[in-house]
C-alpha cells in the first residue's frame, strides 16, 4: 500500500492560551449551530452533537481541564442563544446542563488517564458507556428543570427526552473523539479495501428507504466488517458518521410525515443505542 506524507496540524497546543481559547469558542459555536438547526418540532434538538464533541475534546487534552476553558465554552453557548433565541435567563440553566455533561465525562476520563486506564479497549469502552450514562442523567435533570418554561411538555417527559438524546449521542461521539487522529501519512487504499465502507453506505441508504426502528440495525453487519478490516479509530469514526446520518435522515422523514411525539423521540434514541451500542 502506497503512502503519501502529510503535514501535521494541531488545533490545540499546551501553553497557548489564546489559540486554545479561540479554538474552544469556535468549536462550541459551530456545533451549537449544527444542533440548533436540528430543532425540527420541539424547542429542543433531536440530535445534539455539541456535548459529546466538547466532552471528547476536554477529555482528550487533559491540560484543557481548566476553569477558564470551561467558562469560554459556556460563554459561547450563551452568546449564541442571546443572538438567536428569546430564552433569556432560561438559557443559563439549559446551557449549564450542557456543561454538566461535558465536565462529567471529561473529568471521569481524565481520572482514568491518571490511573493509567487510557487505552481504548473493551473495558474502557464499557467505562465510557457508564460515564455517558451518568453524564446524561445529570444533564437531563438540570436541563429538564430549566426547559419547562420554554416547552409544552412537563418535567418527567422532558427528563426522558433530554436523557435519551444525550445518552444516545454521547455513546456515539465520545469514543470517536477520543480515538480520532490525523495520520502522519495518507494511505492509498486499494479498491477491495473500500468494500466494507461501500457496504456500509448501501446499508444506511437501505435503512432510511425501508424505515422503521428495526431498520436502524441494517448497518450492523457492515460495521462489523469495517471493525475487522479497519483500525479502531476508523471504525469509531464510521460508527459515529453512520449514527449521525441515520438520526438526521430518519428524523427528517418522521417530522415531515407524522406527528413526531415524545414517545417517538425516546424510542428512536433507544433503538439507536441498541443498534450501535454493541
Amino acid at each position: 500500500m502506497h503512502v503519501q506524507p502529510i503535514s501535521t496540524f494541531r488545533l490545540f497546543q499546551e501553553g497557548h492560551l489564546l489559540r486554545n481559547s479561540i479554538a474552544i469558542f469556535v468549536l462550541t459555536t459551530l456545533f451549537y449551530f449544527i444542533g440548533a438547526e436540528l430543532r425540527l418540532v420541539h424547542e429542543l434538538s433531536l440530535f445534539w452533537p455539541l456535548n459529546g464533541v466538547m466532552a471528547g475534546v476536554f477529555a482528550r487534552y487533559v491540560w484543557l481541564n481548566r476553569l477558564h476553558y470551561y467558562a469560554i465554552s459556556y460563554v459561547a453557548m450563551l452568546v449564541y442563544d442571546a443572538i438567536t433565541t428569546e430564552w433569556g435567563l432560561v438559557s443559563l440553566a439549559i446551557n449549564f446542563s450542557n456543561m454538566m455533561f461535558i465536565v462529567t465525562v471529561a473529568l471521569l476520563v481524565a481520572r482514568d488517564k491518571r490511573l493509567g486506564k487510557n487505552k481504548y479497549e473493551p473495558v474502557s469502552a464499557l467505562r465510557l458507556f457508564n460515564y455517558c450514562l451518568l453524564a446524561a442523567l445529570l444533564c437531563a435533570i438540570v436541563g429538564a428543570i430549566g426547559s419547562v418554561s420554554i416547552d409544552t411538555l412537563d418535567f418527567w417527559p422532558l427528563l426522558a427526552d433530554w436523557f435519551s438524546e444525550q445518552f444516545s449521542t454521547g455513546v456515539l461521539i465520545v469514543p470517536c473523539m477520543l480515538t480520532l487522529a490525523i495520520p502522519g501519512v495518507l494511505p492509498r487504499f486499494k479498491a477491495e479495501q473500500m468494500m466494507p465502507a461501500i457496504a456500509l453506505i448501501v446499508s444506511v441508504i437501505a435503512s432510511v428507504v425501508i424505515g422503521g426502528a428495526g431498520s436502524l440495525a441494517f448497518p450492523l453487519p457492515a460495521l462489523i466488517w469495517c471493525a475487522v478490516r479497519y483500525t479502531p479509530q476508523v471504525t469509531c469514526l464510521l460508527t459515529f458518521v453512520t449514527g449521525a446520518v441515520e438520526v438526521v435522515l430518519v428524523a427528517n422523514i418522521l417530522a415531515l410525515t407524522t406527528q413526531f411525539s415524545l414517545f417517538d423521540r425516546c424510542y428512536f434514541h433507544a433503538a439507536l443505542v441498541h443498534a450501535f451500542g454493541h
